[in-house]
């Protein structure tokens, strides 16, 4: 299992469909302050990716989307800096 953080935004959602058609198994974790829900919808029948909805800012989430992860791909980051 991949995790891409950020993985709803523009670049994280590119990346995302580069590891699906690896015939990677993707968990994205997005807080969706500036990520979009529409760049992941045409992977919702797949069963390919999983969606966690949390913040990088709260271990708990973290922490729950790291179970069963081998790697992590960080493409989350604050788009106003």
């Amino acid at each position: 299992m991949e995790l891409v953080t950020g993985g709803a935004g523009f670049i994280g959602s590119h990346l995302v469909d580069s590891l699906v058609s690896q015939g990677k198994r993707v968990r994205v974790l997005d807080n969706f302050s500036s990520g979009r829900e529409e760049f992941l919808s045409h992977h919702a029948s797949s069963g390919m990716v999983e969606i966690v909805r949390g913040d990088l800012l709260d271990l708990e989430s973290v922490m729950s989307a790291m179970e069963g992860v081998d790697t992590v791909h960080h493409m989350a980051a604050n788009p106003d800096i």
